[in-house]
């Protein structure tokens, strides 16, 4: 004899459609239950919900959540929740408020992840003062905000540069009986090291030891791009071979950030030197690894070397990506090889790799200065009139020749 599905049978279909996008279905499905007299639960109607917010608006949504009271299924924080976000979503944040009003007399008081999400359209709108109030009163209704609730205020306020008034919160964060993770800190990190401010970023580092919040890779990053980038390459290399004594392992990211700062530096060499560090402690080069390197060789006028790159990443079974044939396509351009770039362009092609803008432009400013101006003319009126290019990329000494 057949077994009738139950809810969490249905639960787990209308999941499964509602993640695909197809929220129409899935209230069908919904349909399909009520013909069966089988009762949709909260669970059913949180799923649906979610979806119609983000498929038909808040506005449809309210109507589903009517129509799931009157089938006399009670929503719990966790649906009304659900709605509030939708609403937020659409920008709607005063809506939302007033929505949180209304919770009580329905039998259901907002809780912090509530009141979170409304703080997050707020920060989203930069209404910062009623942000403020609304941390307030979150305190005053029995909610107080919790290290997500400051995390988040942080978070949206270093986007802004808004640094002091984070670090304001920052402070605050102890008195709500809250402890600071590594989320606190990594905003105001980036914000110091963003600001090219790298003396308080390396100061704030060990502030956030000094408190027991220890730094994780996420923050070491932070650092070690924002060094590379002020030219401090050497520094970041030092950081690099302390994380291990500092208990964080250094990650692929970590590498390529200082072999990027390296080969940029013109210290290709040391570069090479990391990559095979890096290879020995059994982390494994990807493209943007080859990539860089290959980039710090052209730049060094070892063409033959970057090829070779080119052809490990082959052989290691990695597809060139456009950043790589860019590299090697300019280096033989600079020395006037136009023919070889030409013969790498077509293998470019034939592999599927699609050229972007620098690359035509690679192309067109390499037969220019090759005295090859009629080929280039053409190619770049080609490209124009297509819409692939705009002339204004190609550099005014070539220009220059072309007109």
């Amino acid at each position: 004899m057949p077994v009738e599905p139950d809810a969490y049978t249905y639960n787990t279909l209308i999941r499964g459609l509602c993640g695909r996008g197809r929220t129409a279905n899935a209230l069908a499905v919904l349909d399909d239950m009520l013909r069966r007299r089988c009762l949709p639960d909260v669970v059913t109607y949180t799923i649906l919900l979610e979806a119609t917010c983000k498929r038909s608006g808040y506005k449809q949504a309210m109507k589903l959540l009517d129509e799931m009271r009157a089938k006399g299924c009670t929503p719990d924080i966790v649906t009304y929740n659900v709605v509030v976000n939708g609403i937020c979503q659409e920008g709607r944040v005063d809506d939302a408020m007033e929505f949180l009003k209304t919770l009580p007399s329905y039998g259901c008081e907002p809780n912090t992840v509530s009141y979170n999400i409304v703080l997050k359209g707020l920060c989203t709108a930069e209404r910062w003062e009623d942000a403020e109030e609304l941390m307030a009163e979150m305190g005053q209704k029995g909610c107080p905000p919790n290290v997500v609730t400051f995390n988040m205020l942080i978070s949206f306020l270093c986007r802004k540069g808004l640094v002091e008034p984070a670090m304001e919160v920052l402070e605050q964060i102890p008195k709500y009986g809250c402890t600071p993770n590594s989320l606190s800190y990594n905003p105001l990190l980036h914000a110091f090291c963003k600001q090219k401010k790298m003396d308080k970023a390396m100061a704030f580092l060990e502030l956030m030891v000094s408190r027991g919040c220890y730094p994780d890779i996420v923050s070491y990053n932070t650092l070690l791009t924002a060094l590379c980038r002020s030219g401090e390459v050497d520094v970041a290399i030092e950081l690099l071979h302390q994380l291990k004594d500092k208990g964080c392992t250094p990650v692929l990211i970590s590498y390529n950030t200082v072999i990027d700062g390296l080969t940029k530096a013109g210290k290709t060499k040391e570069a090479l030197e990391l990559l095979n560090e890096m290879v020995s402690k059994g982390l494994q080069p990807d493209i943007i690894t080859y990539s860089t390197i290959a980039s710090g060789l052209c730049r060094e006028d070892r063409i033959e070397d970057a090829i070779r790159a080119f052809g490990k990443v082959q052989d290691m079974g990695i597809r060139p990506n456009t950043v790589l044939y860019n590299a090697i396509l300019l280096g033989l351009c600079k020395r006037r090889e136009t023919h070889s770039a030409i013969d790498l362009f077509s293998y470019m092609i034939g592999n599927g790799c699609m050229p972007n803008e620098s690359t035509y432009t690679i192309l067109i400013e390499g037969l220019a200065y090759e005295g090859l101006i009629k080929e280039a003319r053409e190619l770049l009126d080609e490209l124009c009139s297509r819409g692939v290019m705009r002339k204004r990329l190609i550099n005014k000494g070539a220009i220059r020749l072309l007109d």
